[in-house]
């Protein structure tokens, strides 16, 4: 029976944080040295296809087997049938999408494993993607893994009528706006989320970050649509009230070197997965630094900053909220990172950023690792709760509720735990390795 229609996908879960909690459940071992268990080696993986139109059904039949999808950024989305698994005619690059593990913005590859038919498979909106629901179909597949690959700043407008509506499919994507000296204003609705109907430029100016008389430069993120938006009188712009739209976009520079202040007494709404975090519950000194500027900014109260984003705790501390749990870091300067994955499987990362390396001795001159002076170049301290990794130069340390620190040293990367269980990813030797309160784990160079 011909179908004129395109795919989805399903994500099989990730085994890492299942594997934490299964190790905390066991008592630690005699031995000063915890476990390491190998990463498990990969299965064959065969070229499957490139575009936003590419399916599996020429791999019908072929059960088991995985096979590699590209997907283009900025793509446009296809049919898909079911939800998690899909029919096999269902657009795979489309399905990434659904399961929440690329966005049309910003692609990348994606693995799929061929299944069997099934009686029914059903629908679902997920990532602003519905997929249909259909009954028997000959052949199926899931998705078991993904690699998003960022969307970088797209070119929005350079006009004072331009508006962001073009944009609406590229959710978390962000766009470029030049406005020209001497603009004329134009209607805008909500405030500092406003509609994607709304003139860029306008809602720039009501901003405060540009005015109309000199223009400049703004850069956008594409949001969901809201249920409602607020209006208000800015910097001599009139933003009107609306009830539900389909679409929205936030401000997150303006061209301008930071610097200031970030944050406010206020608690800024929920984070969302994969686009922004809070920060608040400051001591000492923090700073942020947005993406798109060059200085850093001081915290003050209450922020929602973007993922992407980086902050600078040498000097204080900060509770840091993801959709993932809370935690509080200190004593460190790291970028905060959630690539997009299913929310079972999903973990906000934060990257050690900072440091000089170049008073580490050179590879070269020494006789072996060993001889490598254990000097700290940085390190960051967390305690808390949810689904977190540190990563450091040569490990990374996964959690979900204990307290530990990550130093990046001049012969490796050494992860201690304070309290409960971590999971440390040697990623030279590509091995994981479960370290227990009292332990430590150095990852050599």
């Amino acid at each position: 029976m011909a179908r004129a229609r395109s795919p989805y996908r399903h994500i099989a879960p990730f085994a890492l944080a299942a594997a934490i909690v299964a190790a905390g459940a066991q008592s630690p071992t005699a031995s000063p040295r915890p476990a390491v268990f190998e990463t498990p080696s990969t299965a064959r993986i065969d070229p499957g296809g490139t575009g936003w139109t590419a399916t599996a059904t020429a791999f019908r039949g072929q059960n088991g087997s995985r096979y590699l999808y590209t997907c283009p950024g900025f793509g446009t989305a296809n049919s898909i049938w079911g939800t998690d698994l899909y029919t096999d005619d269902s657009s795979v690059c489309t399905a990434a999408v659904h399961v929440g593990l690329i966005t049309l913005g910003g692609g990348g590859t994606v693995t799929i494993e061929i299944r069997p038919g099934a009686s029914s498979y059903t629908s679902s909106t997920r990532n602003g993607i519905t997929s249909t629901s259909y009954g028997s179909w000959s052949g199926s597949y899931v998705v078991v893994d993904a690699t998003a690959s960022p969307p970088g700043i797209g070119t929005g407008g350079s006009t004072w009528d331009a508006t962001a509506a073009a944009f609406r499919p590229y959710l978390t994507s962000r766009f470029a706006y030049t406005c020209p000296s001497g603009g004329t204003l134009r209607s805008v609705w909500g405030t500092d989320v406003y509609t994607d109907d709304s003139s860029v430029c306008t809602a720039a100016v009501h901003a405060g970050l540009v005015t109309a008389a000199a223009g400049g430069s703004v850069t956008i993120e594409i949001r969901p649509g809201q249920a409602s938006y607020t209006g208000s009188t800015r910097n001599g712009v009139t933003a009107l009230s609306y009830g539900s739209w389909g679409g929205s976009f936030v401000f997150l520079s303006a061209g301008k070197p930071g610097g200031g202040t970030i944050g406010g007494p206020s608690p800024p709404p929920p984070p969302r997965p994969g686009v922004d975090v809070n920060v608040g519950g400051a001591t000492g000194t923090v700073l942020v630094k947005l993406p798109g500027q060059s200085s850093f900014a001081t915290l003050q109260g209450n922020a929602q900053i973007p993922v992407g984003a980086q902050v600078d705790t040498t000097k204080g501390s900060v509770a840091l909220t993801s959709a993932e749990g809370t935690v509080t870091f200190k004593d460190g300067a790291f970028v905060v990172r959630e690539p997009a994955a299913p929310a079972a499987t999903r973990v906000t990362e934060l990257v050690l950023t900072g440091g000089d390396f170049t008073t580490c001795p050179k590879a070269e001159r020494r006789r072996s690792v060993a001889a490598a002076s254990p000097k700290v170049i940085r390190h960051l301290w967390g305690s808390g709760k949810g689904r977190f990794r540190a990563t450091g130069r040569f490990a990374s340390a996964t959690v979900r509720g204990t307290r530990w620190k990550i130093e990046d040293r001049c012969d490796g990367t050494r992860i201690v735990v304070a309290s409960g269980i971590v999971a440390v990813k040697d990623l030279k030797r590509k091995k994981t390795v479960f370290v227990a309160a009292g332990h430590s784990y150095l990852a050599k160079r």
